[in-house]
C-alpha cells in the first residue's frame, strides 16, 4: 500500500495530454502507472478513466537539502574539510607536493560522524559562492562516495579510501584556466579538449604521493570514464573502470546536477536520479548506480524507482515485470519474465524471485511510454 504522506495526489480529471510530472505515477496500491518526466498521452489518461481510477500519486520534487532531519555531519567537520581543501589547492598552485593527509583527516572525521549518526541526513554543502564550486563539490563528492561505499558493503579501509578519492577527484582542475572553469556558456570544442585533461593533471599531482594508494590515484584518473567506453581520458569500458571509480563517477554527476551554478538551474533530486537511471548501462555501472538511486530515494523519502508494475531489463537480456516486493526499497523483488534473452515474448510469463535467483538482477527500469504500452499487451 502506498504511503500517501510521501506523495502528492493528482485527480485524473485534471490530467491533460502533454502534461509532464516530475515523479513516477502510482495508484493507491503503489503500482507504477507511468514513468517520470514523460509526456502524458490521451490514451493513458483514457485508460485510467476506463479503469475507474480517479486519483494518482507522484513524488513531488526534492532539492538537495532536507533540514527537517538530523544532520549527519557537524559544521565543525564541514568547516575543517573546506580549510583542508583550500590548503591543498594553495600548495598545488605554488608548485608544492600537497599534504593530502589533510584530506584523509577530513574523511576520518566524516566517517566517525557517519558511524555515530547512521540515520542522519547527508547534509551536503550548498553552493553560495560560485567561485568556490570546485571546493564544495569535491567535499560533497567525498561524502557521497564514502556513504555509497559503505552501503555497498565494503569494509572501513575501502570506505575511507573511496572518501579520499572522491575528495581529491577534481584536483587536476587547478591546472585548468579559470576562464574555462567559470565560463557561463557552453565550452567550445577546444576548451572542452583542454578540460578533458584534468583527470590526467590530477593523476600527475597524486602519482608521486606515497601516502595515496593506487586505488585513490585510479579514482582521480578514471572518474570520467563511462561504462560503454565513451568516457575519457582512456576510454575504459565496463569492469575495467573498477567499482571505486564508478562510485566517484555517479556521486560526481549527482552533486554536479543538483548544484546551482551561475549559468544553470539545479536539477531536483528526482530529476538527477532519473538522469542517472536513464544513463545506467551506458554512462554508469548498473551495480553502482542502482544502489545509489535506491539509497538516495530512501535518504530523500522518495518512492522507490523499482515499483510494482514497472518493466525492467534484467542482466540476462530478458525483460520482466515487477510483481511483488517484500520491502519498498529492495533491488531484488519478484518479477515475471515476459520477453526472453532473444527478444521473443514468453507464452507464459516466468515467475522469478530475485532474492533466490542469484544469476539474474535488474539492470534498469524501462520508462519509454511506447515500450511500456507495447509490453503491457503481453500481460
Amino acid at each position: 500500500m502506498l504511503d500517501k504522506e510521501k506523495f502528492e495526489a493528482v485527480e485524473v480529471r485534471f490530467l491533460k495530454p502533454g502534461t509532464v510530472l516530475s515523479g513516477i505515477l502510482y495508484d493507491e496500491e503503489g503500482t507504477m502507472l507511468w514513468p517520470a518526466r514523460k509526456l502524458l498521452t490521451d490514451a493513458f489518461i483514457s485508460k485510467l478513466k476506463v479503469k475507474g481510477i480517479e486519483t494518482v500519486y507522484y513524488a513531488p520534487p526534492k532539492w538537495k537539502q532536507a533540514p527537517q532531519k538530523t544532520p549527519m555531519f557537524t559544521e565543525a567537520s564541514l568547516g575543517f574539510a573546506q580549510t583542508a581543501f583550500d590548503e591543498i589547492v594553495t600548495e598545488i598552485r605554488y608548485g608544492k607536493l600537497p599534504d593530502t593527509n589533510r584530506a584523509r583527516e577530513a574523511i576520518n572525521r566524516f566517517f566517525s560522524e557517519m558511524e555515530a549518526r547512521p540515520n542522519g541526513f547527508l547534509n551536503l554543502l550548498v553552493l553560495k559562492d560560485y567561485d568556490s564550486y570546485t571546493y564544495q563539490h569535491s567535499i560533497n563528492v567525498g561524502i557521497l562516495s564514502m556513504f555509497l561505499t559503505k552501503k555497498l558493503g565494503f569494509n572501513t579501509f575501502f570506505i575511507k579510501e573511496v572518501g579520499v578519492g572522491g575528495f581529491l577527484h577534481d584536483i587536476g582542475k587547478i591546472k585548468i584556466p579559470i576562464a574555462i572553469l567559470n565560463k557561463h556558456d557552453n565550452l567550445t570544442e577546444e576548451e572542452f579538449r583542454i578540460m578533458k585533461y584534468h583527470p590526467i593533471y590530477g593523476f600527475n599531482i597524486a602519482k608521486n604521493d606515497p601516502s595515496l594508494s593506487s586505488y585513490i590515484k585510479k579514482m582521480i584518473l578514471f572518474h570520467h570514464e563511462k561504462w560503454d567506453g565513451s568516457g575519457y581520458p582512456l576510454k575504459l569500458k565496463g569492469d575495467a573502470i573498477g567499482n571505486f571509480a564508478s562510485i566517484v563517477s555517479v556521486c560526481d554527476v549527482f552533486d554536479a546536477l543538483t548544484t546551482e551554478r551561475a549559468y544553470k538551474k539545479p536539477y531536483t533530486v528526482n530529476e538527477a536520479l532519473i538522469y542517472i537511471m536513464r544513463n545506467t548501462g551506458n554512462h554508469f555501472s548498473p551495480y553502482v548506480s542502482q544502489r545509489f538511486i535506491n539509497e538516495m530515494s530512501k535518504m530523500y523519502d522518495l518512492g522507490s524507482f523499482y515499483p510494482v508494475g514497472a518493466f525492467v531489463h534484467l542482466s540476462t537480456g530478458e525483460i520482466a515485470y515487477i510483481t511483488e516486493k517484500k520491502e519498498e526499497y529492495t533491488l531484488r523483488p519478484t518479477v515475471a519474465v515476459v520477453v526472453n534473452h532473444k527478444g521473443v515474448p514468453m507464452r507464459t510469463p516466468l515467475q522469478v524471485d530475485l532474492q533466490r535467483d542469484v544469476d539474474r538482477h535488474i539492470v534498469k527500469t524501462i520508462d519509454d511510454p511506447d515500450e511500456i504500452e507495447r509490453l503491457s499487451l503481453l500481460l
